[in-house]
């Protein structure tokens, strides 16, 4: 067993060089890895692992690797969901920070959330305008994000005293059955289903612009009319309804769900416009397709070998396990920055699948190639991943 930090991965050689501290000095190991490997997925580049190694046929292998330190900043620690949900039904004094794009901010974050995407020079500005003596806790996206790590080393360094990680990110937020909220802005955008939990009756006084009238007793009955990966919002009149509503989406397969904040009376306080025109019941929703987005239709003639393109997949290696997309090169995106240069720069890349891909596309830019990202949902059946229509 070896613990120690990652310098690299070679995927051709099938290696992986460590630094490890031995008898108080530094030194690198390289230890061969194959497929049968596990927790690939925590091999980043700069992070602590553990590697747990066998001997075969007289030659050292790795069997598996798990997480060794959480990566942070001295003085910077781990916080789980509930915790941070007792903190918050607490009333405890403390700014929680959204460290994702502003974009995925807007269509879903924790409640009472403020916006600072990682490591720009905006977000550094905003950070330093806090007083250093408020607790900070910073969360992204999913577990294996590395931007709410970011973002908190910057302030540890900055003098901040307090500060803490959300562990499992949004994803674990919102696989707890907690409340994720709308941005007032993104509901006017008009890019969601918005559903008025509401008694229809009620609909017909006030009701918000662009909403739908579903009543909470029947919303079980009308789920599948919801497109998937159509972000859906919800509000009522009472809180509780507007969660039950998100257990029953949640549980039905809805990934980007979330409620208006305050729900109606917390809508109209905040000065927002409100209608009283005859209630719409039938869902009509088509995504807009956002700047560098690539069509399903391109994203599949580029699995056949067409538009000059490439595929690649930046999920995790347990997604991958669980099905594989067709001609695709496989790089996390956690270690995207490390193996751009397997990546051709004579071909458009796309990248596969949902926010990750997006941040994977705008980091490829950065880097001089030209890319577009997939926003779909994947059908994987653990040999092969599908896009749903």
């Amino acid at each position: 067993m070896y613990q120690g930090k990652i310098l690299q991965k070679l995927n051709r050689s099938q290696i992986i060089r460590i630094q490890i501290t031995e008898n108080n000095h530094s030194k690198t190991i390289a230890i061969p890895f194959d497929h049968r490997t596990r927790g690939l997925e925590y091999v980043v580049k700069g992070k602590q692992v553990i590697l747990t190694c066998k001997v075969t046929a007289g030659r050292n292998k790795i069997v598996s690797i798990e997480p060794g330190d959480t990566g942070y900043a001295d003085g910077v620690t781990g916080i789980s969901v509930r915790d941070l949900k007792k903190m918050m039904l607490t009333k405890k004094e403390f700014i929680l920070i959204d460290t994702r794009p502003t974009k995925e901010y807007e269509t879903s974050h924790l409640p009472s959330a403020i916006s600072i995407p990682d490591c720009t020079r905006g977000g550094h500005r905003t950070l330093s305008s806090i007083d250093k003596d408020v607790p900070l806790i910073f969360y992204c996206g999913w577990p294996e994000c590395n931007r709410s790590i970011a973002l908190s080393t910057f302030a540890a360094d900055a003098g901040y005293q307090d500060i803490r990680v959300l562990e499992k990110g949004l994803e674990g937020w919102v696989r707890a059955g907690f409340t994720t909220i709308a941005d007032d802005a993104f509901i006017r955008s008009g890019d969601c289903i918005l559903l008025d939990l509401r008694p229809a009756r009620k609909d017909t006084v006030q009701r918000i612009p662009g909403s739908i009238s579903i009543p909470l007793t029947t919303l079980e009955d009308r789920v599948d009319d919801i497109p998937l990966g159509a972000p859906v919002v919800v509000y009522s009149e009472k809180s509780r309804d507007s969660l039950e509503a998100l257990a029953t989406l949640r549980s039905a397969g809805c990934v980007q769900t979330a409620m208006v904040e305050g729900n109606f009376s917390g809508w109209q306080q905040r000065g927002n416009r409100v209608i009283s025109e005859p209630i719409v019941s039938t869902i009509h929703w088509t995504r807009k397709q956002k700047q560098g987005e690539v069509s399903i239709a391109d994203f599949r003639a580029a699995q056949k070998g067409g538009n000059n393109a490439v595929i690649l997949d930046v999920r995790t290696d347990k997604e991958v396990a669980l099905g594989k997309i067709d001609n695709s090169i496989h790089i996390p995106l956690g270690e995207l920055n490390n193996r751009m240069d397997e990546l051709p720069k004579n071909k458009i890349i796309y990248c596969a699948v949902g926010p990750r891909a997006d941040i994977a596309s705008r980091e490829l830019k950065k880097n001089g190639y030209t890319s577009l990202f997939l926003v779909a949902e994947l059908d994987c059946d653990k040999k092969k991943c599908r896009i749903k229509k």
